[in-house]
């Protein structure tokens, strides 16, 4: 499954940047994370619950930050094996600041076998980008909670 595109916020790349490493911030903004915190200081475990029939979790995920560059760019890894299936997955954020904000760009790949595959189908693909545009209203929301 390859996901990729660009979303504005009316925050700085710097505000972006932090809250996207923020675990208060992702558990309120990740669709269905009901936990989120480091368990070192490069991995953060996220409890999720997903939004498919038979895959409905809680999930404890791991997700690794592979590499930073402050306030510029951060790559995840996700290596995921358990109820559910497999799930390996890469994803690539670039921040840039904008006239009224930044631009945040990604490109993500994930390879997914077991139940968790019925992800990769048309009809999932709708799902999964709706809660993707979820994720990023909340992280918008919080970020200008956050701010304020």
């Amino acid at each position: 499954m390859k996901l990729e595109g660009t979303q504005k916020f009316t925050a700085p790349s710097t505000q972006v940047f932090n809250a996207i490493l923020n675990p208060d911030i992702l558990k309120s903004s990740i669709p269905g994370a009901s936990a989120v915190s480091y368990s070192s200081p490069t991995q953060l475990q996220v409890q999720v619950s997903l939004p498919f029939p038979g895959l409905h979790g809680p999930f404890n995920v791991f997700v690794n930050v592979a590499s930073q560059q402050e306030t510029n760019s951060i790559d995840f890894s996700v290596a995921h094996a358990g109820k559910g299936g497999k799930a390996d997955a890469t994803c690539h954020i670039s921040l840039a600041d904008e006239a009224n904000g930044s631009l945040l760009t990604y490109k993500a790949n994930a390879k997914l076998e077991g139940l968790i595959a019925m992800a990769d189908n048309p009809l999932s693909h709708g799902i999964v980008k709706g809660k993707l545009s979820d994720f990023f209203k909340n992280l918008e929301k919080a970020i200008t909670q956050v701010s304020a």
